[in-house]
């Protein structure tokens, strides 16, 4: 707080006293006026304060109440009246009430206070949905934390600060999160732990930062001089609710419980020593807050997927066998007799795994996938999550003295979800206890000085696992380590309550992180923070310096198993191509080798977590001068260095992205730059002749984050056995022993790597941005801005080792050529770069390959042989820096504090997000590995209109209000508010991506290679030989197969967009969309096509009963989603590799099909299906006693 005091004809009065008291605890601050007139006060707590100013041969001057926000810098300048100091003048707030406007920075930003905080409806008590009411801040799903950018950048650069210390998930935007409906945690903060907040979206002072996107400032409750607190409880049923969009014929249910309560004031103790009473009340001196919030949820959820039919179950398990069922299968099945003939013994093999049983029974008609008669049949299913949580907080608030104020908090959460994933019976388990300290002293020294000191303590122990049904009848399979995959087509108008999204996936493994799936991950991050700050004012400078060193450690485990994956229906019946992909735990000691040459073995001693170890170093200076009284300039400088990331013993494999070495364990994962300073500078004019009502704002800076960490730790990921196998003969007893057999030289082996020195953190965004705001009657503030950022060095990912240019033709047997990428092996002499006779395979060269020396998997040893390539790496996914964006919007802000009974925050921007990448866990792979600039385009969350209101109103009947009641009126028609909260919000981008394999057959003989496959015809390449005049091809330059991120080509003319009505999903037309041709990548742009649009209302009506002046009981009644809106998620953007063996295949250059793109397009949920933004209807009663 600050502000000029003068005499009553505008003269400044130098050397006034302006005291300030706290209404809740009495802490006392003072400051003088300087030569100028002018004063100013730090780190003041939000709050209420009393404020005097007194001043020899002046009266005295007295505002009774002046409220502080979260982070709120206020002007109040004050007239003094000649006379006796003991005089005292009375000033209401209104009379001196401080501008409206900020005058002293050019940061964009929100208070949320304490009362919309406590008042407005915030669905699920998850207090992250009011971020929303920050200027840039768009919401892209639920409306939980993870979900939420501001201005363009990546949810991973928000940084969340309670009480000062950093709040922030450590090893994900999320802790605990999990990829499946109702997951969720919501209490790491109560929202009865929260006084009030401050967001602040960009071009924010040099005191903040470790991170270009939002930082919001929790203030905590604490004690005060009287005893405060609450008793609430929340209750939701789906008796009130309407019906999800999606919902089959049973409503899905929902029970949600949230209880709790709170209470703060003095806290008596003993003195100790002589003189002054024994006894203590507390009263000014110690104080405590505590709070208890418990949440019970069940939430049900319509689940929709495909299973094997009936036919499919009878042919397993009958085929071969006197039951007459199993050939009637095969003939309804249109399998013919010597197929099936054929492939008994596989059929055997599968019959005896039992793994059929795994599936559930399917309901309603059979319909056929991917050319198989009969095949599939839907389960529809009603699956619910229970989600349990208690949050605990306590505070100690303990004035030394005049000079030295402490205090220290500590939170925790403990939470358990269960969660179905998918029809198949396999549940999500995931705990996870959060806990958050700090303690902190202040230091008052003089008028000017002030110094704080604290200790900081965040924490998230999380454990993913998996519950999975018991099957009987299986052998050689346990469904906790193991899951099984089919893919294929699902063409099906579905039943009542949508479309399946596909074949239920039975067994244990769920997905961890890009690395992979696995049956567990045990997650321990913490970080530890020592922080000082100290506040110094001299003359018209506020300046301000301070530092940090925070060390992160996060220690994991990641526990694997197996995925078999069939590539149709018609493999699994048949039982072959198994394609087996084991990841081993990353915890299990032990050796492996991989071929490369010399081989190379990793060491793995240990069993115990991987510890991955981090520290950040901060510092600051920054300097508020006010030139003239209108016109302050800010400048400050900020550096934060980011220390690469290590594992504690140096158990890691490290892979150059550059070179394909294998670097010593010890060696740096990528470069991390030290030259991160940030300047920042803004200033504000606010012209007299505008009446003191307007304020000219601009600046910018440079602002740095660290990347994500997740992204941060795949050396560490990538020290685990893993092998992936295409096996012919099919899934049997004994193909898991194989599978993960670590004896074995390892071909292929796929770390996850760097480009170690190109690689190079962290992201540095340049934000700037000016605006103009506007003090509007009612204490209302309009705020128009243009901001602005370019970002630079951001996170990008490809893959390495991408197949060589150019292919060639040799006879089979004949040493292979150097640096071709693709090399057909031809039956006879090629004649003139062609084959004459039959390509018998087709060997791929990559980049690391060594041609002229292969494995010897009898005794694996890396032997000489012309005709064969040693192949260490498969494809490996890399990551790199370099990436670079832009953001450019108009944001309009309108802001009402309290005043005649109605609070208001309203914002809208229109903005783009171009790029080609957003940078942090919001990065996509690059289509074209060589040249990252084709990546331009509208980034993940470009969302050109976003707008967000929330505002409360006291209906003006009551005692204290304007109408006057009394008695049984006030009783009846007194204590009433509504309040309401509207979000909306443009598409967010579509990326349709198309699946493709490298390489693909097509067919060269001017006279065409059959019926119905002319010259240039284009069939999937054939394990083994190839059809008779086709030849192998690449078919993506590079490759990029195994991060399937290839868009494909779009129509000319043709409206990729269909109109949703009645019972019309289909939201994208196929028909727009064809495979490109062969070594051409796809020509739709990144992000060219946008989602459904998001509306949601909500609406609370609070009635309050008084029973005396501070304690009354208040009931409420919350709709969500008021008008019930079907809010549509992004449909499904994967198209299917249409490429077949013969005359059937979809050739490149053809539009798709509804009746070969599988769910493609098809609207099948909505954004929020348990609790959260974008549900259906929902009604939610609460009951609470505030005193």
């Amino acid at each position: 707080m600050s502000g000029v005091v003068n005499d009553t004809t505008g003269a400044v009065v130098a050397g006034a006293t302006i005291k300030v008291v706290s209404v809740e605890n009495g802490a006392e601050r003072t400051a003088t006026s300087n030569a100028d007139g002018f004063y100013s006060i730090q780190q003041l707590q939000p709050g209420n304060y009393k404020i005097t100013i007194t001043q020899t041969g002046f009266k005295s001057s007295q505002i009774d109440t002046l409220t502080l926000g979260a982070g709120q810098s206020r002007e109040l300048d004050v007239n003094l009246e000649i006379g006796e100091i003991s005089a005292v003048v009375d000033i209401t707030s209104s009379e001196v009430e401080p501008a409206s406007i900020d005058q002293s920075s050019n940061r964009m930003g929100v208070n949320i206070t304490a009362k919309e905080v406590a008042e407005l409806p915030v669905n699920g008590r998850n207090y992250s949905q009011l971020y929303l009411n920050a200027p840039g801040a768009v919401n892209v799903g639920t409306g939980n934390f993870n979900e939420l950018r501001f201005n363009g950048r990546s949810n991973q650069q928000n940084q969340t600060k309670l009480d000062g210390v950093e709040s922030t998930a450590i090893f994900d935007a999320s802790p605990g999160y999990v990829t499946v409906q109702g997951s969720q945690f919501r209490l790491q903060t109560s929202i009865e732990n929260i006084q009030e907040f401050r967001v602040d979206s960009s071009n924010y002072p040099a005191e903040y930062g470790t991170g270009t996107g939002g930082q919001i400032n929790v203030v905590g409750k604490s004690g005060g001089n009287a005893y405060r607190g609450s008793l609430f409880y929340y209750v939701r049923n789906d008796a009130l609710d309407a019906r999800n969009f999606f919902d089959g014929a049973e409503k899905s249910p929902l029970r949600l419980n949230q209880f709790g309560g709170s209470i703060g004031g003095p806290l008596p103790f003993f003195n100790f020593g002589e003189g002054g009473p024994v006894f203590n009340s507390g009263k000014n001196k110690l104080f405590f807050f505590a709070s208890y919030e418990g949440l019970r949820q069940r939430a049900g959820f319509n689940v929709i997927e495909s299973t094997p039919s009936n036919f499919v179950r009878d042919f397993v398990s009958f085929f071969g066998t006197a039951d007459p069922r199993g050939e009637a299968a095969r003939g309804a099945l249109n399998i013919s007799a010597t197929d099936a003939t054929a492939a008994q013994a596989r059929i055997n093999a599968l019959r005896a795994t039992g793994i059929i049983n795994a599936f559930p029974v399917g309901t309603g008609a059979a319909f056929n996938v991917g050319g198989l008669n009969n095949s599939a049949q839907l389960i529809q299913a009603n699956r619910t999550a229970s989600l349990d949580e208690d949050a605990f907080s306590g505070r100690i608030d303990y004035k030394i003295n005049d000079r030295f104020n402490f205090y220290a908090r500590y939170q925790r959460n403990t939470g358990d979800l269960l969660s179905p994933d998918g029809a198949s019976g396999r549940f999500i388990a995931a705990s996870q206890s959060p806990d958050n300290f700090v303690a902190s002293l202040t230091q008052v020294y003089g008028t000017s000085i002030i110094n704080e000191t604290k200790f900081g303590l965040n924490r998230a122990p999380t454990d993913l696992g998996t519950v999975v049904p018991s099957v009987a009848g299986l052998s050689g399979l346990d469904l906790r380590t193991n899951s099984l995959r089919l893919t294929g087509n699902i063409v099906s108008p579905g039943v009542n309550g949508g479309a399946p999204t596909g074949f239920t996936e039975p067994g244990g493994l769920t997905r961890q992180s890009s690395a992979g799936n696995g049956r567990a991950q045990p997650i321990r991050p913490s970080s530890y923070s020592f922080i000082n700050n100290l506040s110094v004012t001299r003359g018209n400078h506020n300046m301000k310096f301070g530092g940090e060193f925070r060390q992160l450690k996060v220690d994991f485990d990641q526990l694997g198993g197996t995925v078999y994956s069939y590539g149709s229906v018609r493999d699994f019946v048949l039982n072959q191509n198994v394609t087996a992909a084991f990841i081993g735990d990353l915890s299990a000691p032990g050796n492996f080798s991989i071929a490369t040459d010399p081989i190379t073995t990793f060491s793995r001693p240990s069993s115990d977590f991987s510890r991955g170890r981090q520290f950040f170093l901060i510092g600051y200076g920054q300097d508020e001068w006010r030139i003239r009284p209108n016109l302050v300039l800010n400048y400050g400088l900020r550096y934060e260095f980011y220390s690469v990331n290590k594992e504690k013993d140096d158990r890691a494999i490290i892979v150059d992205a550059a070179t394909g070495r294998v670097l010593p364990s010890d060696s740096d994962f990528y470069q991390s730059k030290k030259n991160n300073f940030g300047p920042r500078l803004g200033m504000t004019w606010t012209p007299k002749f505008l009446g003191g009502k307007t304020v000219f704002r601009g600046g910018g800076g440079l602002y740095y984050g660290p990347g994500q960490y997740e992204d941060l730790i795949q050396p560490i990921e990538s020290n685990v056995f893993r092998s992936t196998q295409t096996i012919a003969g099919g899934l049997t007893s004994t193909t898991g022993q194989t599978v993960a057999n670590t004896n074995v030289v390892q071909s292929r082996f796929t770390p996850r790597v760097y480009d170690t020195t190109g690689y190079k953190v962290p992201e540095r965004v340049l934000q700037y941005g000016f605006s103009v705001q506007q003090e509007l009657p009612g204490n209302t503030v309009l705020t128009v801005a243009y901001v602005g950022s370019q970002g630079r060095n951001l996170f990008i990912r490809s893959v390495t080792n991408t197949i060589l240019p150019g292919q060639t033709v040799i006879l089979n047997g004949s040493a292979l050529p150097a640096g071709v990428g693709v090399i057909n092996r031809c039956s006879v002499a090629p004649i003139n770069g062609t084959c004459p006779g039959t390509v018998l395979g087709v060997t791929t060269i990559r980049q690391f390959d060594i041609i002229g020396r292969r494995l010897d998997t009898a005794t694996g040893t890396i032997v000489n042989d012309p005709a064969g390539v040693l192949q260490p790496f498969g494809e490996m996914d890399y990551k790199t820096s370099g990436g670079r964006d832009r953001y450019d919007s108009l944001q309009i802000q309108l802001n009402r504090r309290f005043t005649a009974g109605l609070t208001l925050n309203a914002q809208y921007q229109f903005g783009k997000s171009f790029g080609n990448t957003q940078g942090s866990n919001d990065a996509n792979t690059v289509q074209n590995p060589f040249n990252f600039n084709e990546e331009f385009g509208n980034n993940t969350f470009d969302i050109r209109h976003s707008a967000n209101i929330t505002a409360l109103y006291e209906l003006p009947f009551g005692k204290g209000r304007r109408f006057e009641l009394g008695g049984i009126a006030d009783a009846i028609l007194g204590g009433f508010q509504i309040g309401g909260v509207y979000n909306g919000r443009s598409g967010t981008p579509l990326n349709v991506l198309i699946s493709r394999p490298d390489l693909v057959a097509v067919c060269q003989n001017a006279a065409g290679c059959g019926t119905g496959q002319p010259q240039g015809f284009v069939i999937t390449l054939p394990g083994g030989a190839l059809p008779a005049g086709y030849v192998g091809v690449v078919n993506t330059p590079g490759g990029n197969a195994s991060r399937n991120t290839r868009r494909p080509d779009l129509v000319p003319g043709v409206d990729p967009f269909i109109k949703i009505e009645g019972s019309n999903l289909l939201y994208l037309n196929p028909a727009a969309f064809a495979i490109p041709r062969p070594g051409t990548y796809g020509n739709l742009p990144r992000g060219f096509l946008k989602g459904p649009k998001f509306h949601q209302f909500d609406l609370t009506l609070q009635k309050r009963f008084r029973i005396t002046e501070t304690t009354n009981v208040e009931f409420r009644s919350e709709f969500y989603n008021l008008f019930n809106r079907a809010n549509f998620a992004n449909p499904p953007t994967s198209l299917p590799n249409n490429l077949a063996g013969g005359a059937t295949s979809q050739q490149p250059a053809v539009p798709y099909t509804t009746t070969n793109v599988g769910q493609f397009g098809v609207i099948n949920s909505t954004v929020g299906r348990t609790v959260g933004l974008g549900t259906n209807r929902q009604i939610q009663f609460a009951l609470r006693l505030n005193f």
